[in-house]
This record gives structure tokens, sequence and C-alpha cells, in this order.
């Protein structure tokens, strides 16, 4: 247990030790008022682009086509299976 409790007070130490050489390195930076009133602005309008309803019917379609595929696969082992369990029970 005493390892364990040294390896946590020499990481917290660490981290502090970082913490308090970032918070002198880091400045904070005020964005400029353009930014801010047309981040504002996109933020109200609620538009979405369509560029995102694309991408958005792009993946319903993939799933769709997926999801058809796997049946087609699911389907032709289905019938595979069934023609050989048939083919075992002529010949014995």
């Amino acid at each position: 247990m005493g390892k364990g409790k040294n390896l946590a007070d020499a990481s917290m130490a660490k981290i502090s030790s970082m913490e308090s050489r970032l918070s002198g390195t880091l400045k904070p930076v005020a964005p400029r008022q353009e930014f801010v009133q047309g981040l504002g602005q996109r933020i109200q309008s609620g538009s979405r682009p369509g560029l995102v309803y694309t991408v958005a019917n792009w993946h319903i379609l993939a799933m769709l086509i997926a999801a058809f595929v796997s049946l087609a696969v699911l389907l032709a082992m289905a019938m595979r299976a069934l023609l050989v369990l048939s083919g075992k029970r002529r010949s014995a």
C-alpha cells in the first residue's frame, strides 16, 4: 500500500508542477467581435446546411444497402443448408 501511495503522491506532484508551468505560459485570448457575432447568428438561426442532410441521407442509404446484402447472404446460406440436408436424406 505504501508504494502505491508514494506513486500517487509523485504523480500529483508532477501534475501540479505541470499546471503551474502552463498557467504561466498560457494566456487568455479575447476573440474578435465579428467572430462572436457571426457565431451567435449561426447558433440562433438553427438552419442546418444542405451538406448535413446529404450526409445523413447517405448514412441511412448505406445502412439499407448493408441490410439488404446481409439478408441476401443469410437467405443464400439458408437455401444451401436446406439443399445439403435434403441431398443427404435422398442418398441414405
